[in-house]
């Protein structure tokens, strides 16, 4: 399996994943990389509903996904969501092989105190700030991008300009 696109998004699959970021991966294969929603029958069924017709769609624990993907030795090309930088850096560090991620949507929820806005899609905490500096250390390149159009910019730079 060839992971085209690796996605850091809280919204997991949404009108952008549908209508963009599919198409950019070439995906017939979207992963979920989730424990909440690997272990939540209804957020499966909403998500199953968005995908497009002709894609796959899998919702896996982090340990299955590290699973699935290093035993997959066929072409097909993966679309591969996960909700945060945190959890994105645990699956690296149980042996997940990624060379890029794209950061997409990071909400400020109300109820997280010590959020921080990088721009107006990405607000993060100091787990994520920390996550996202282990990824650049493993000398994985990060981008941030809403769309695939859009001008990709370094989450370290804005952490460095704007996390104090």
């Amino acid at each position: 399996m060839k992971i085209n696109v690796c996605r850091i998004d809280d919204r997991l699959i949404h009108g952008q994943i549908v209508t963009k970021w599919i198409k950019e991966a070439d995906a017939k294969l979207i992963i979920v990389s989730d424990d909440k929603a690997a272990n939540d029958k209804a957020l499966q069924m909403i998500l199953k509903i968005a995908v497009p017709s002709g894609v796959k769609l899998e919702i896996l624990s982090k340990e299955n996904t590290v699973k699935r993907i290093n035993e997959d030795k066929t072409n097909v090309n993966v679309l591969l969501l996960i909700r945060n930088p945190k959890e994105t850096n645990l699956l690296v560090e149980m042996g997940l092989k990624l060379d890029k991620i794209i950061v997409g949507n990071i909400s400020n929820s109300k109820s997280v105190i010590g959020r921080t806005k990088l721009l107006d899609y990405i607000w993060v905490e100091p787990d994520d700030v920390e996550a996202l500096k282990s990824l650049h250390n493993k000398g994985i390149l990060l981008e941030v991008k809403a769309i695939p159009e859009e001008r990709a910019k370094d989450p370290i730079e804005l952490i460095e300009k704007y996390v104090k």
